[in-house]
């Protein structure tokens, strides 16, 4: 009777695929194992049963020397039926050494020839006697004088019987063996496999739009972290649904009153919630929303830079005339080469989050920006880190460079590098306790790679190792309660395997951290 067809389902799934690999590998060592076994015991059997054989040959060689020679054939049958009397023997012949048979006892049976298995020992003349090694070996005595022959005929039926007795006793328990492996495996696989078949079935009624369904964390484990993940998505696309629903009530509501302003506004919230359920939309959202405040503190900023520029002679005259003066709580002295640096400062941060606004909107779009040649990391590295001490939050942290002036240009994204740094930097400085410590950027070239390396090193309280692998795993932070997103590493990642380098993490708990980023010299990117 054929076995019922498996579900297409459980046939494709995870747990079915283990279950195969190890049933098949538990059927291929077993019989390999069985089989070794066998082989072992048919070829002990047969070696047994060819020396009990010719034993029975050369103790009957022994005592038939004397009648033989006589050629006294009473006697010679006397010790025939002896012998024959063992139901395993078949025939025995004497002859003598010209070839005459004197003794020729056959039972009667019908055994076939391949059943049979023929010992013959040579009978030879030896006043000393035989030795016992030579009686149990059969083998010859260069002393004596040959004076005939014992043909013995062993009857095996006996033993192919026991072979095929033990083939199917060996089959059998290798076949129970197998199945009893097999059983305890797919109870195994089921238990370790439970997790990831509730998870797949959470995650297929969410996709039929069950957002109310919730799957139950089991164990804090990975399937239950992605399960916690998958609950807090259909959470937030619950949420989602009930604000469509509410925009979409509220177009209707508007469309019956027949007002077009209200009606307008509504399908413009409309289309921008729905746009929010996209991750590249949303960055377009934030793009939008980032850029025009931007843009209003770069026009701020250039016109203090122009405006303090002019101004700057008429402090000068007054600060001669009268001496030196306070503004904005700082000497003139002082504040006349600060705030122009303060308007630099606007400028290149204004001019560098166009850049990181447009560089999301690019990768949402799933475009890549532009490689140019000449690109200096040196200087990328002292800008990152002006930004990082304009940003005033590195507190007590010293950030130092060691920035090898044998550092080629590569070819690359000047902006995109200065981002990869800054998020680099603003790690190891929120690494910090309390913000004290020492940050290290050392930039070299490694001739033997072709590569220019740059570390930025941090005494910090270093990485758990069990968060070691996800570093690059998107929207994964253990400062998601202070702010953090999840996306610098994975954005500089990202960045770094853009320009064909990469990124490589060390770290030591209590210690600090080092992050390495390893680029290839030379031409090496190609343009998107």
């Amino acid at each position: 009777m054929a076995l019922p067809a498996l579900p297409k389902d459980f046939r494709a799934s995870f747990r079915f695929k283990l279950f195969v690999i190890f049933t098949v590998l538990t059927a291929i060592v077993t019989t390999f194992f069985i089989s070794i076994f066998i082989f072992a015991e048919i070829r002990e059997q047969h070696r047994l049963t060819a020396e009990k054989a010719r034993l029975l040959a050369s103790r009957l060689a022994s005592a038939v020397r004397l009648p033989l020679y006589a050629e006294n054939r009473e006697a010679l049958n006397v010790l025939a039926e002896d012998t024959a009397r063992y139901p395993e023997i078949h025939a025995v012949v004497i002859t003598t050494h010209d070839g005459r048979v004197l003794t020729d006892l056959h039972k009667p049976t019908d055994l076939s020839p391949d059943e049979l298995l023929t010992e013959t020992v040579e009978v030879r003349s030896n006043p000393l006697g035989t030795s016992p090694e030579s009686a149990i070996g059969g083998s010859r005595d260069p002393d004596g004088t040959l004076i005939g022959r014992v043909h013995i005929e062993h009857d095996t039926s006996e033993l192919k019987r026991w072979i095929h007795q033990l083939i199917w006793t060996s089959c059998l328990l290798a076949f129970g063996f197998w199945l009893m492996v097999s059983s305890v495996s797919y109870l195994a696989l089921r238990q370790v496999t439970h997790s990831f078949n509730t998870l797949m079935l959470g995650i297929q009624i969410m996709r039929n739009g069950n957002y109310d369904f919730r799957i139950a964390v089991e164990r804090e484990d990975e399937p239950g972290r992605a399960a916690t993940a998958v609950n807090e998505l259909a959470a937030s696309l619950q949420e989602r649904d009930r604000e469509n629903q509410h925009l979409q009530e509220e177009l209707l509501n508007s469309m019956r009153m027949e007002v077009q302003e209200k009606k307008k506004l509504i399908m413009a919230k409309l289309i921008q919630t729905n746009r929010m359920t996209s991750l590249g939309l949303l960055a377009s959202s934030m793009a939008h929303e980032i850029n025009n405040p931007n843009g209003s503190i770069r026009l701020a900023g250039q016109y203090l830079g122009r405006a303090w520029k002019d101004a700057m002679p008429l402090l000068q005259q007054v600060a001669a005339e009268e001496g030196d003066f306070n503004l904005g709580g700082i000497p003139f002295s002082t504040a006349r080469g600060n705030i122009g640096d303060c308007c630099a400062t606007i400028d290149r941060s204004t001019d560098r989050i166009a850049h990181v606004i447009q560089d999301l909107r690019a990768y949402s779009l799933g475009e890549r920006n532009e490689m140019y040649p000449g690109v200096d990391v040196n200087q990328a590295v002292s800008n990152a880190v002006a930004i990082i001490h304009a940003h005033g939050t590195h507190a007590d942290a010293s950030i130092s460079t060691d920035l090898s002036p044998l550092v080629p240009v590569i070819n690359g994204n000047y902006h995109q590098l200065e981002q990869v740094l800054v998020n680099l930097l603003m790690n190891a400085v929120q690494a910090m306790q309390r913000g004290r410590g020492g940050i290290l950027v050392r930039t070299w070239f490694n001739a033997d790679d072709d590569e220019v390396v740059i570390t930025v090193r941090d005494q910090g309280t270093g990485i758990p190792p069990e968060h070691m692998e996800r570093l690059r795993d998107p929207f994964f932070s253990t400062r998601i309660d202070k702010g953090g997103s999840g996306l610098g590493l994975f954005v500089a990642n990202f960045i770094v395997n853009q320009h064909k380098g990469r990124l490589d993490f060390e770290s030591e708990p209590g210690v600090g951290t080092m992050v390495t980023i390893r680029l290839p010299a030379g031409t090496h990117s190609d343009q998107a």
